[in-house]
């Protein structure tokens, strides 16, 4: 009885402090739109060459390991399969590197679902390399991102195609 008065007396001091919250997530003014500065950063942060952090090992990765392009609203059908080969040979070669997996999606179509497409394409790739023989332990993390860092800022098709990824990323471990 003492647990349940307990567990009331909790939710009645929560609650208002949700509510409030809620309501100042959900109004518009708090919702900050995406900056062209914001979008002009990414677009010139992928156009550099990945920095080398870790010696030779990372570059060595970086230089084998490319990303797997994907068609618009698919995730386990790669536009080039032979991209994904190639990785996990020279991974299954050099079992030593950890990686994580970045999922990317263009701007089309609603945030939320880029978000969930983007990891869908990260997920899928982390199986695929599994089923290839990639042991689980090598891949540290698969993620989406959705359209949040953009390759290219433009709305055409061939800007947007460039957006639609899955990224490897080297982790020293």
């Amino acid at each position: 009885m003492k647990c349940r008065l307990l567990l009331v007396v909790i939710a009645m001091l929560l609650l208002p402090a949700i509510r409030i919250s809620a309501q100042q997530a959900a109004s518009p003014s708090s919702i900050p739109e995406a900056s062209s500065d914001v979008v002009a950063y990414w677009v010139a942060y992928w156009a550099k060459p990945p920095i080398v952090l870790f010696g030779p090992e990372q570059e060595a990765f970086n230089n084998n390991v490319h990303e797997v392009p994907f068609p618009w609203d698919n995730y386990d059908r790669p536009l080039n399969p032979d991209v994904l080969d190639t990785d996990a040979q020279w991974l299954k070669a050099h079992a030593a590197n950890h990686f994580y997996l970045e999922g990317y999606a263009s701007a089309e179509g609603d945030a939320g679902y880029n978000l969930t497409l983007s990891k869908q394409r990260a997920d899928w790739v982390r199986q695929a390399l599994i089923s290839k023989g990639i042991p689980e332990s090598q891949i540290l993390l698969a993620t989406g991102w959705g359209q949040t860092y953009p390759v290219c800022a433009e709305l055409d098709d061939q800007c947007l195609t460039k957006n639609r990824l899955v990224r490897f990323v080297y982790s020293p471990r």
